[in-house]
């Protein structure tokens, strides 16, 4: 049967909630472009593994990160000394491992502790690699911001695209009409006066021509109130179109835009797209279970038989 178009039946107040069991993993291709169109546009591509780990020893919700393919920017690895030596050293983040919030959203470091064990091996292998006062002065200052768990839980929270789209507090009640709003902050506006991206969000009633969930961000800064009546203030949109799983609501594709400045924009798109690994869960038409009727979509289950037309053909119009 297909569930394409059909009405979706959320619980409580429309409440989004993600099913995601403990030792489940997803792996994921992530596009980061910079001033797309422009010419100093760049663009940052890599693959993540996402997993969802059992709780903390405090109950924690936790997702472990791994960088799994080298990071390319404008489709060949890092040529500059500076950008070089930069992923090098970050490989001592990876495996991350975050603590989220009931509603999905990012909130600390959680394996601070194995970060800095991992530090004396990533740093012999630069020392080994790079060499030169540039090098020693970047050791100095990634040590001291190593044995700081909340320098580098800024850090990530200033700079890292992925976390900030990919765990962003979407799980959580939508209201009667399926329409809520939050203040967002992004990396793009970091250092500026501005409470942050005042945004819409409105989170899809049916299923779509493919039949996933769809949840669309509209967002508009909203500077500081010292701010508001300055002739020349700095202003930007971000623009969200999140496609997640019928069943379980993990996340299927997002592609983000965001823009600031005041005369000549920033701008930045983000594009995450799940990778189905053999040929499971995703590359197949959403259907219903033949022998379960009357369900609503939040009770769908995905068959794993052939399909006429996989999601993927759909979703790319092939």
């Amino acid at each position: 049967m297909d569930i394409s178009n059909k009405t979706i039946y959320y619980s409580g107040l429309n409440a989004l909630r993600l099913d995601w069991p403990a030792e489940v993993c997803l792996k994921y291709g992530v596009l980061i472009v910079f001033n797309e169109g422009e010419e100093n546009s760049n663009e940052v591509k890599y693959e993540v593994r996402v997993t969802r780990l059992k709780p903390g020893k405090d109950g924690q919700a936790l997702f472990q990160i791994e960088r799994v393919s080298d990071v390319f920017v404008n489709e060949i690895l890092p040529d500059l000394i500076a950008d070089r030596l930069a992923y090098a050293a970050g490989k001592v983040f990876y495996p991350l491992v975050i603590t989220v919030d009931q509603n999905g959203g990012f909130q600390d470091i959680y394996n601070h502790a194995e970060i800095l064990k991992r530090w004396p091996s990533v740093k012999k292998k630069i020392q080994d690699n790079f060499e030169g006062d540039l090098v020693e002065s970047y050791i100095e200052r990634m040590e001291k911001q190593l044995v700081n768990a909340d320098s580098i839980n800024l850090a990530f929270l200033n700079n890292d695209w992925f976390i900030h789209t990919f765990f962003k507090p979407v799980y959580k009640e939508y209201g009667q009409n399926h329409v809520t709003q939050s203040i967002y902050k992004f990396p793009i506006a970091r250092g500026f006066n501005v409470e942050g991206y005042l945004t819409q969000e409105k989170l899809g009633t049916q299923t779509n021509s493919f039949g996933a969930i769809e949840l669309i961000h509209d967002g508009t800064i909203v500077p500081l109130k010292d701010e508001l009546y300055i002739t020349n203030r700095a202003n930007g949109n971000y623009e969200g179109y999140y496609l997640l799983h019928p069943k379980f609501k993990r996340i299927i594709s997002v592609v983000s835009d965001f823009s600031y400045g005041e005369q000549e924009k920033a701008k930045v798109k983000v594009k995450i797209t799940l990778i189905p690994e053999n040929d499971r869960e995703f590359d197949h038409d959403f259907e219903l279970d033949t022998n379960v009727k009357g369900l609503p979509v939040t009770e769908m289950v995905v068959l794993d038989g052939p399909s006429k037309k996989g999601f993927w053909g759909r979703l790319l119009n092939n």
